[in-house]
């Protein structure tokens, strides 16, 4: 992974989700390697729960303006909002 990817487009100071990601994986790595004091796996950990929460939020975001084709009765592709499954129904 690089640090310039077409995939995100972040707003100025903002992390794309690549990034979040690649620091996490280096967090995960830290924590991991068991060179750590406890006092600095304590910090590590908290650092990797706020990039996991950014991470998700990203993905929720994406989710949200990520739109569907279907085919409409003149059947004619047409774009809708995605409309995700309830939780518990489905393959989720």
């Amino acid at each position: 992974m690089t640090a310039t990817n077409d995939r995100a487009t972040p707003g100025a100071g903002e992390e794309s989700y690549d990034a979040i990601v690649a620091r996490l994986e280096r967090v995960v790595g830290e924590l991991e390697s068991g060179q750590l004091t406890l006092e600095q796996s304590i910090e590590k950990f908290g650092e990797g729960i706020r990039l996991a929460k950014d991470a998700s939020r990203k993905l929720d975001d994406a989710e949200r303006r990520v739109e569907q084709l279907v085919r409409g009765t003149d059947g004619e592709a047409e774009a809708v909002p995605f409309a995700p499954e309830a939780p518990g129904k489905g393959g989720r």
